[in-house]
């Protein structure tokens, strides 16, 4: 198969619903371009990396361009596509915006390119969108992250401290449980918690996950994640499905040592992992 012919493969999924209709929110904490004329706004210019720059754990700032780690072709982000596979293990980073976001919508379409490596040839194929990014620019750095990995699409990763709590969603979150906003409400059977009380001293919130609820992924074609942040709360749709929901976002506060402070801006990031992959959409609408 001819390259353009995978890439132009599959359909795209639809985009799931606004979660949280008729409610007053802040705009962007930067101006953002003009929008389109169903106010989304695309984060690539289709041409190259402007307004973005990468991190890598070991060679930091803009060297993943420069080693064609991160490329645009065809008016497409294809992260780890250029890079020759070998026996050292690759190194792992992100492309982040140079700005801050709140108070948005954010859609990604994705689809899995072929190559994989080491140290992960025989793992899943793992990527992330990462938002709510704060402070230095490290591997990993304080964000949230909406995962994108082969059958856990949608799980949250509080990293580097940020913490928050999952929204129950015993009966699931594909409308039957719903609230008249969007978000989860009580679980119609019983009152069953998301996540149970971690023993003292074994909860960890620098990298606690929460599972997301239903497998809504396609492993070879287009794929619609999307994530609405709205204050200290979020809630990640997988193909037009609610699967994952989050409130009481929080970060460790800079000028205070052991306090958190509500994670309510930051910018937004694509992984660079160990999995060829291609971005055909990176856009942000302002909830308003």
């Amino acid at each position: 198969m001819k390259r353009r012919d995978f890439l132009l493969a599959g359909s795209a999924a639809v985009a799931g619903p606004l979660l949280f209709p008729g409610r007053s929110l802040a705009q962007s904490v930067v101006a953002l371009p003009a929008a389109g004329a169903d106010g989304w706004v695309s984060l690539m210019n289709g041409r190259d990396l402007s307004g973005w720059y990468t991190m890598l754990q070991k060679s930091g700032k803009g060297v993943a361009e420069k080693r064609g780690m991160v490329t645009m072709e065809e008016g497409m982000l294809h992260i780890m596509g250029n890079v020759a596979a070998g026996a050292e293990p690759a190194e792992p980073g992100y492309l982040a915006t140079n700005q801050e976001f709140e108070n948005v919508h954010i859609r990604v379409e994705y689809k899995w390119g072929v190559k994989r490596f080491a140290p992960r040839l025989l793992s899943k194929r793992d990527n992330g969108l990462l938002y709510g990014l704060v402070g230095a620019d490290k591997v990993w750095p304080t964000c949230l992250e909406c995962q994108i990995e082969e059958g856990d699409v949608g799980d949250y990763f509080m990293v580097a401290g940020a913490r928050g709590v999952q929204d129950e969603h015993y009966a699931g979150l594909f409308g039957e449980t719903l609230g008249p906003e969007g978000w989860p409400g009580p679980p119609r059977a019983r009152n069953v918690p998301a996540e149970p009380p971690a023993p003292e001293g074994k909860f960890d919130p620098s990298s606690f996950r929460k599972i997301k609820d239903g497998n809504f992924e396609l492993l070879d074609e287009w794929n619609t994640v999307e994530v609405i942040w709205q204050g200290d709360r979020s809630a990640h749709i997988i193909n037009g499905r609610t699967v994952n929901a989050a409130s009481k976002l929080e970060q460790p506060d800079p000028k205070n040592a052991g306090q958190f402070i509500p994670l309510t801006r930051g910018k937004i990031a694509i992984e660079i992992e160990f999995a060829e992959i291609w971005f055909r959409r990176i856009e942000v609408k302002a909830l308003a």
